[in-house]
């Protein structure tokens, strides 16, 4: 009997080392093998400096966003069982697209649910994108060999914006086919920008051929641009040193060593001789020059904080998505126009932009400060180059005293933008008048 239980424990064993090439006992090298062989894991270095985990460093900005991705991936999915991108009309006098949505929220069980949770995480990840980059941008993060990586950033958000542009068109009812409307015709402004609308409508006006682009771009080309490029930020950010931060952090108050807990072998490196050469390596290599006293594991105190964060996302968008759900119209109907009719909340700053002049407003301010935004690290470093005195790479540092005018700026810009959304959502009534949301209006079919 005593064999047969050791043979049975051997056997365990067998298959736990099958799975886990490592143990978790309280060992460096162990913490060390939790990161390597792990594939979701391995993306995060061993060791991180100790300022990383601090709250004020990223606030978690960049890993809220790409939890929210996470959740419209999943949720999306699940959507996907439920919906037939169809503008034909079905059995009940419905568009099917229309019809998919009244049925989730009336016969799919938690289908109202899980569709107020895609609607909300898409406008939350587009908010939480431009979070982001003023966060780098404030901290000086977008420098010190990550400009190119602020390129990547830019385009991602681009792409989280046109994301949610396509997704936005699904649901086939009113609000959703006048504002796209809206969209399309802005970027006919546009130089080519009746080539770019033709393409994505499929037809001289938004209709079923329009339906099933947009469904096409939103379900896979986006998604699949958009994560491959998530993998490459977060590539860049690892070969970039990690986190951005100060070059001398011996002045900061740091999280203190007793929290992360005690390691019994202080070297990692001590059991395992393929791990030798990541201490003693020299060269240009991103680990040159760190603070060695200032380095901490990443398992699992790292792990941990972004865990707290994933759970503190998900119950947050929960309760959003239990009280408040996801806006539906009647069924989109061509021939009777909502006035006044609005672009997504996003688009509201263009389309408000475009309501003072056209070509002005619509192509070029939004393409000064889209483009400019994008370069704004190479711009920095070519007045660096040519004006010795003009110093601005100075990563890591919140408001830097030598940034405060490029600081100021790039918040104005911000404010900029967002007054003029404010305007379209707030102030804006029919045939795009000004008016005052504290006055009470005649109901007139709009947004």
């Amino acid at each position: 009997m005593n064999e047969r239980i050791e043979q049975a424990k051997e056997f365990g064993t067998k298959i736990y080392n099958s799975i886990f090439r490592h143990r978790f006992d309280n060992t460096g090298l162990t913490k060390s093998k939790i990161m390597f062989s792990n594939v979701l894991l391995h993306i995060q270095p061993v060791k991180i400096h100790k300022r990383s985990v601090k709250f004020k460093t990223s606030m978690g900005l960049g890993l809220i966003t790409f939890y929210l991705f996470l959740i419209l991936a999943a949720t999306g999915i699940l959507l996907m069982f439920h919906y037939v991108p169809s503008t034909a009309i079905g059995p009940d006098g419905l568009p099917d697209a229309y019809s998919r949505m009244l049925n989730l929220r009336s016969n799919v069980f938690w289908g109202d649910f899980v569709r107020n949770m895609h609607r909300w995480a898409a406008h939350g990840m587009v908010a939480f994108v431009a979070l982001h980059m003023l966060r780098v941008y404030l901290a000086g993060a977008h420098r010190g060999g990550r400009e190119f990586n602020w390129v990547i950033g830019c385009i991602l958000g681009l792409l989280t914006v046109f994301m949610s542009y396509t997704g936005y068109l699904l649901p086939w009812d009113q609000l959703a086919y006048w504002g796209v409307n809206v969209g399309t015709e802005i970027a006919r402004i546009a130089p080519g920008g009746a080539l770019i609308r033709s393409i994505l409508l499929g037809d001289a006006s938004t209709g079923g051929e329009a339906l099933i682009r947009f469904y096409v771009l939103h379900v896979a080309v986006l998604p699949s641009v958009m994560g491959f490029l998530i993998a490459v930020h977060f590539f860049r950010i690892r070969k970039d040193g990690g986190l951005a931060r100060p070059a001398d952090t011996s002045k900061e108050k740091q999280i203190p060593d007793e929290e992360f807990g005690e390691v019994k072998n202080n070297s990692v490196f001590k059991a395992a001789r393929s791990y030798k050469l990541v201490e003693i390596v020299k060269g240009k290599e991103p680990k040159v020059n760190e603070e060695v006293d200032q380095m901490m594991f990443a398992w699992p105190k790292l792990i941990v904080r972004e865990l707290i964060v994933l759970l503190g996302v998900v119950a947050v968008l929960s309760a959003v998505s239990v009280f408040f759900d996801a806006p539906l119209e009647g069924p989109a109907d061509p021939n009777h126009p909502t006035n006044p009719s609005k672009a997504p909340w996003y688009f509201l700053g263009l389309q408000e932009l475009v309501s003072y002049h056209g070509f002005i407003g619509g192509i070029v301010i939004p393409g000064i400060l889209a483009g400019g935004v994008m370069v704004l690290p190479y711009i920095e470093m070519f007045f660096e180059t040519f004006t010795k005195t003009w110093k601005t790479n100075i990563p890591g540092v919140w408001f830097a005293r030598e940034r405060g005018l490029l600081n100021f700026l790039f918040i104005g810009m911000y404010l900029f933008m967002l007054t003029l959304i404010i305007i379209g959502v707030y102030f804006r009534g029919e045939n795009w008048d000004t008016i005052y949301p504290w006055v009470q209006q005649a109901s007139g079919g709009g947004h």
